[in-house]
This record gives C-alpha cells, structure tokens and sequence, in this order.
C-alpha cells in the first residue's frame, strides 16, 4: 500500500510537507497531490525518485525571477527532468520592491497576474500528477498559497493556521546551517491571521478571489475535484 507522509522524509530538504489529510465539508484533502517545500538547490537523485514514486510530476518554484536564476536552477532542473517531473519557475510576484503593507497582504492584492497564471498552469498539471511547490523557506510564498488551497475546499481556518505554523519547526536546521536568525524562520499565527481577517473582508473567500482576478470557473472545479 502507497505510503503518505505529512513530512516527507527527504535527505536534502527538511520542511516539504503533504497539505493533504485535512476535514472539509465534503469529506477531506486529498493525499499525494500537493506538496509544499522550501528551496530544492540541494535536491538530490535519490529526492527526486522519492517525490516522482509518491506521485510528484510538477514542481513550481514561486521566487522572482533574479531569485530563482541564483539558485543552482540548472541542477534542479537536470535532477527532477531526470525523474519524470517538470520544474518551472512562476514568481508570486515580480520583485521586493514597493512592498511597504504586510507582505501576505501585498501578494494576494499585488500579485493577481502571476497569481492566475500560477493557478491556471495548476489546473492544467493535475491531471499528471502530484504538483509541488516551493518558495526559499518555505513559509511565506509557500504558506499564502497553501492557505489559497486549503481554503479554497473549505478546510477550516483552523486547520490552516495549524499547517501554517509548523514551518518554524522544521526550518530550524536549516536557519542554523544558514546563520539565520529565529525571526526569519517564525511563522506565528498571528501573521496568517491578520491576513485571513484582511482576505476575508476584501474578497470574501478564496473561491470568489479567483474569479476576481480571472481563473476561469473550469480551472477552479479541477483544483477541487482533484483535491478534496
């Protein structure tokens, strides 16, 4: 019987994490079919023939273009084509700059082009498989749009800010390993909460913000089908 796993136990990253598993109004998330994941410049071919038996045939990396250019990019991708999966770079949003509100905040209502794009290439990768996506932590890019899934199948707020905060824990060796101060890897509820309370005021829901910034209705009910 296939093996799921909450954290994947991977030689080369330690907070790649499966958001399936969590109660819905219809029943639950669905194992095997999202992958949230710090940066992968030190994946190895032994990660990738895991992530590809688990069912992974996607891998997006959501940091900005100079970002994921700096990355070991030519690595990752050689690596994961090997394997059976697809690695492609779709930035949350461009650069850092002008970010002044809470950065949470600035994604959902600054970044709405590359936020359709990147729901839009989902909903076309599904049906191969598994997709996993990654920021450089972990915890922020990563964290918004894992609560853009979760939320958008009716997982309760709850339950996302508990996946949420579990980022902290796992990222501790790496922050070591970087010389990276416990404010960089923190990720209390307090942070998501306020942009759930700003998210639920200015757009109502997830479901409703996707329509807002374009992703067609089909797109949507293949992210749901296939994941709850």
């Amino acid at each position: 019987m296939k093996m799921n796993y909450k954290r994947l136990p991977l030689e080369s990253v330690c907070n790649v994490r499966d958001i399936g598993g969590y109660p819905t109004s219809k029943g639950y998330t669905k194992w095997n079919v999202f992958l949230r994941s710090e940066g992968l410049e030190c994946v190895t071919n032994h990660d990738a023939t895991f992530l590809y038996d688990y069912g992974i045939r996607t891998a997006i990396d959501l940091r900005t273009r100079s970002e994921y250019e700096k990355n070991n990019t030519a690595h990752i991708v050689d690596t994961f084509a090997t394997n059976g999966i697809v690695y492609r770079n779709i930035p949350f949003f461009d650069d850092y700059n002008n970010i002044t509100d809470h950065f949470y905040i600035h994604m959902v209502d600054n970044g709405m082009k590359n936020l359709k794009q990147l729901f839009e290439y989902i909903g076309t990768r599904l049906e191969y498989g598994g997709i996993l996506y990654n920021c450089f932590m972990g915890k922020d890019r990563t964290g918004v749009l894992s609560a853009l899934l979760l939320l958008l199948c009716g997982v309760s707020e709850l339950d996302v800010l508990a996946d949420y905060m579990v980022s902290s824990v796992y990222l501790k060796s790496l922050a070591e390993k970087l010389g990276l101060s416990n404010d960089s890897i923190s990720s209390t509820p307090e942070y998501m909460r306020e942009f759930l309370v700003y998210f639920n005021r200015q757009y109502i829901n997830a479901e409703q913000y996707l329509s807002t910034i374009g992703v067609p209705q089909e797109t949507i009910s293949i992210i749901n089908s296939n994941f709850t």
